[in-house]
């Protein structure tokens, strides 16, 4: 089983992965609470008009049930499940809640002082909580301490011995099953995450390179023109000149190494803001977002560089590629901003086909 270091680590890169619906599942969680939180509150208070009425308990009841409209109608109109916010935000409100609601719960497990009866609903109600939510694993661990810890503080001050001895107990194990229970929930979810993550790559990424395959690039470019149609991008087609040759002398093995050198030359290339794909045996592609001719052709150059450096089995190099570039610009002159993804790619694909035709291991730009 994980160690609670694992599922801290395995709750963050969920929640990377996930943050937009974590976010909005937080957020209608935090919804549906305060609104079963209202009615229950409703319920109490009807009660202590009746069942309860020897507790005097009714002022705390009515002053929680007034307090709990005002946050309800403050939730609903900005947690509503039509308005997004930012994880932040969502976080902190629902942290916020967490600790109000058991506050509450302490408070009722108290009065009326004359009672001095242990806690009841406390033990349940935090261990509920705790799996409510979705946060980082230590931050659920530290809310569900911090609550757990004040009430035991007030209670041994209010409270006699013997019946704080129970609230003692009650408490503490309640505290060590929601532990458990958080982190039978956070491993079930980094399984299903990582599971998920595993099959979504699969259907993205190139298995011999690790780029993205033809579908995956496509759908990425396409992402970005829409997104940013006023914005310049520049668009390579690289092909690896006499691949054939390169399999027919070194064996497919070796050829399929070649391809992964070739394939990490372009992902370097690419970082983390740029699209780095293979689309076909020995034809590949790179997007680069926000990118005018020059800057396309610094990428060519340093692309041209590395592959010259690729080692085959034997020691044998150099080896080349060939690269067609099609940069679409801001202007008439650099052709209009609504060109589509087919339309570069096309211009791409014929400069490219120049530079095979002209001897290969070179580029060519067309803006």
């Amino acid at each position: 089983m994980e160690s609670f270091r694992e599922v801290q680590e395995g709750s963050i890169r969920y929640l990377l992965d996930n943050k937009k619906e974590v976010t909005r599942t937080n957020q209608k969680t935090l919804v549906i609470l305060n609104i079963f939180y209202m009615v229950v509150l409703a319920l109490y208070l009807g009660a202590s008009l009746t069942l309860f009425k020897s507790w005097n308990v009714t002022t705390l009841y009515t002053i929680a049930t007034v307090i709990q409209a005002v946050l309800l109608v403050v939730v609903l109109l900005r947690y509503n499940r039509n308005r997004k916010r930012e994880w932040g935000e969502v976080k902190i409100a629902c942290s916020i809640f967490q600790l109000y609601a058991m506050l509450f719960v302490g408070i009722a497990s108290i009065v009326p002082v004359e009672m001095n009866q242990p806690a009841v609903y406390l033990a349940p109600i935090g261990m509920a909580l705790a799996a409510s939510f979705i946060f980082e694993f230590y931050h659920g661990i530290v809310l569900m301490a911090v609550e757990m810890s004040v009430y035991l503080v007030i209670a041994f001050i209010i409270k006699k011995p013997e019946v704080f001895a129970v609230d003692l107990c009650s408490t503490l194990m309640a505290f060590m099953m929601g532990v458990f229970l958080t982190k039978i929930l956070y491993t079930q979810r980094i399984r299903e995450n990582e599971t998920r993550q595993h099959f979504r790559r699969m259907g993205m990424i190139d298995s011999l390179t690790g780029l993205y395959n033809k579908a995956s690039t496509e759908f990425l470019s396409k992402n970005y023109l829409h997104s940013k149609p006023n914005r310049p991008c520049a668009m390579m087609i690289l092909d690896f000149d006499n691949f054939k040759f390169v399999n027919d002398t070194y064996g497919h093995q070796a050829g399929d190494a070649v391809l992964r050198s070739f394939g990490r030359i372009l992902k370097s290339e690419a970082g983390d803001e740029h699209v780095a794909g293979r689309i076909g045996g020995d034809e590949f592609f790179l997007f680069l977002k926000d990118c005018g001719p020059q800057e396309a052709e610094a990428h060519a150059e340093r692309i041209l560089n590395k592959t010259r450096m690729i080692t085959a089995k034997d020691g044998t190099r150099p080896f080349s590629c060939s690269i067609g570039i099609a940069v679409k610009g801001l202007n008439e002159e650099n052709r209009s901003a609504s060109e589509t993804y087919r339309d570069i790619f096309s211009r791409a694909d014929e400069v490219l086909y120049q530079v095979k035709e002209n001897g290969k291991n070179n580029y060519m730009t067309q803006s």
